[in-house]
């Protein structure tokens, strides 16, 4: 009679375990990154009454076995090991695991592992697990000296480093790159011009540069020795000008030509092929330029300039200036605000021009200019060039700058183009200024960046993933840790995204994945089968309590 009671009993203990795991389950509902495990049973030892015969062929057949059990046990406790919701958190160390591995932490005694990353930044700058102190570990190389970026992680050591507030110094420009819009409707700069009036003629055809004065019908009595041309005005620059040319017989035109354009610095003077005589500033651009001729006072031969005077046939005119600007870093990492101006041309091309204030130095390459695009509006070059240059001489520098500008590739319109439409200039350059590191974002495969405030980003380190062959076989520690068992396998280390191992999530943690609705109704099943196993033991004894009383 007594084993009513044992199978009772172990009736009693399981069902006691599948509470206190279902009790477990309800209690870690919002635990980070918990994982719910769930009790299975099985029965355990049979007492045979009867064994199995196999019968006589022809006479009897074969019987069972007749087994009474003795009760049931827990056969496994299983990790439920499928994803938990995202929480986004916006904590900036605090961060998820979508997919497979786990975050490797060190504890000075081992490693561990979890999938909770709640981390936090102690005293010394090392990146810990907040509810531990065990320092988190890196993978890789990333953030160790590599000649570039600043480095901070130790060669060999696995910790990783996150000194908040550390200095990040500057460093100078060496590039800039412009992209953006020159418009193709933009206004374009105009050439001062003067002409005369009327062609020149030697006799019936327009005049050339080697035609003499004295045969042109612009001369009503020849010239002889003694003779003078009046010039008089003012140049590109507003000078004034008052000069002669004298003349004789032999002078030819172009002996008035090469006088005109020693004149007045800045023109070229020239015939044409219809005998017109110009005098055409070299640059575009409104200017102040007056051209008069007259004759002599004591001549006797003379120039006919009241029929036929020299007069403005063309204004020069400014194009419309299209701004922008770049801030260029010294060795110092000190700022300088540069201004560029994007001037048309009258060949099609564009100039820019480069200033400064002059309290911070002098440019001493200023321009670039013959800057050309093709009839799609694609970058087509700098006279013949793809890049040109820009040369500083900044206060407090022994060495002078140069500053490569680039406009983008010939032919693409990645860069500088000129289509229709508005104009706008935008710029990048490698230079920035010193700062602090302030703050720290990691990207899907674990690389941790360092935000520093002049807006660098500096790769720190690689957090460490860890992936098993059966992560169920793990072994809880508390605080959400896992230690390494015969039956996980040996660990495998590397970074996310690689190695069927899941995406880190910057800002998010990971909920516990306990369906309360399964195990409340879990808790419900284990109740009953409780109570079940509860009444065949008050059975037993109402049974054993029978026997007695006929014993007596």
């Amino acid at each position: 009679m007594a084993n009513p009671l044992i199978t009772g009993v172990s009736g009693l203990s399981v069902h006691q375990k599948m509470i206190e795991v279902i009790g477990n389950n309800i209690a870690n509902i919002n635990s980070t990154a918990f994982k719910a495990r769930r009790a299975y049973f099985s029965d355990v030892f049979y007492e045979t009454i009867r064994s199995a015969t196999s019968g006589e062929v022809g006479q009897i057949g074969g019987t069972n076995a007749s087994q009474i059990g003795t009760g049931a046990k827990v056969a496994t406790i299983s990790l439920d090991g499928r994803q938990g919701n995202m929480e986004t958190t916006g904590g900036q160390l605090d961060f998820a695991l979508e997919g497979e591995g786990f975050f490797t932490m060190d504890t000075g005694r081992g490693p561990l592992y979890t999938r909770a990353g709640v981390f936090s930044i102690d005293k010394n700058g090392i990146l810990v697990d907040a509810s531990t102190g065990y320092r988190i570990q890196r993978f890789g190389t990333v953030g160790e000296p590599d000649g570039i970026n600043p480095a901070f992680q130790i060669p060999g050591a696995t910790e990783i480093r996150i000194p908040i507030g550390e200095s990040i110094p500057g460093n100078k420009t060496t590039e800039t790159v412009l992209r953006g819009n020159l418009s193709s409707s933009t206004k374009t700069a105009e050439y001062h011009e003067i002409a005369t009036s009327h062609p020149l003629l030697d006799g019936a055809v327009p005049a050339t540069g080697a035609s003499l004065l004295n045969s042109l019908d612009w001369v009503t009595t020849p010239f002889q020795a003694g003779d003078s041309i009046e010039m008089s005005g003012t140049d590109v620059d507003g000078n004034a000008i008052s000069t002669s040319l004298s003349v004789d017989g032999t002078t030819t035109v172009d002996d008035l030509l090469s006088s005109l354009s020693s004149s007045f610095p800045g023109t070229t003077a020239s015939i044409d092929t219809d005998g017109f005589l110009r005098l055409v500033a070299d640059e575009s651009g409104a200017v102040p330029m007056i051209v008069n001729l007259a004759n002599g006072s004591t001549n006797v031969g003379q120039l006919d300039v009241v029929s036929n005077p020299l007069f403005i046939e063309n204004a020069g005119e400014d194009g419309n200036i299209i701004r922008g600007g770049i801030e260029v870093f010294d060795n110092r990492g000190e700022g300088h605000v540069v201004g560029l101006a994007f001037e048309p041309q009258a060949d099609g091309t564009w100039n820019m021009l480069a200033t400064m204030d002059s309290a911070e130095g002098d440019i001493l390459t200023s321009e670039i200019n013959g800057i050309s695009f093709n009839s799609d509006g694609s970058f087509a070059g700098i006279q013949g060039s793809a890049t040109g240059e820009l040369e500083f001489q900044f206060v407090g520098q022994v060495d002078p700058q140069v500053v490569t500008i680039s406009f983008g590739t010939p032919g693409s319109l990645n860069g500088l183009k000129s289509i229709s439409g508005e104009s706008s200039i935008a710029t990048e350059q490698d230079g920035f200024p010193p700062g602090t590191l302030n703050s720290v974002s990691v990207d899907g495969n674990g690389i941790i960046d360092g935000l520093a405030t002049n807006g660098r980003r500096i790769p720190l380190a690689q957090l460490a993933i860890a992936s098993f062959r059966n992560p169920a076989g793990l072994e809880n520690r508390g605080d959400g840790t896992l230690q390494v068992t015969r039956s996980s396998g040996d660990v495998q280390l590397g970074s996310a995204q690689s190695g069927g191992r899941g995406t880190i999530r910057s800002g998010q943690l990971e909920q516990s994945n306990v369906d309360i609705a399964a195990e409340f109704t879990r808790l419900i099943i284990a109740q009953r089968g409780f109570s079940a196993n509860a009444r065949t033991i008050t059975v037993a004894n109402e049974m054993l309590q029978e026997l007695t009383q006929i014993l007596r």
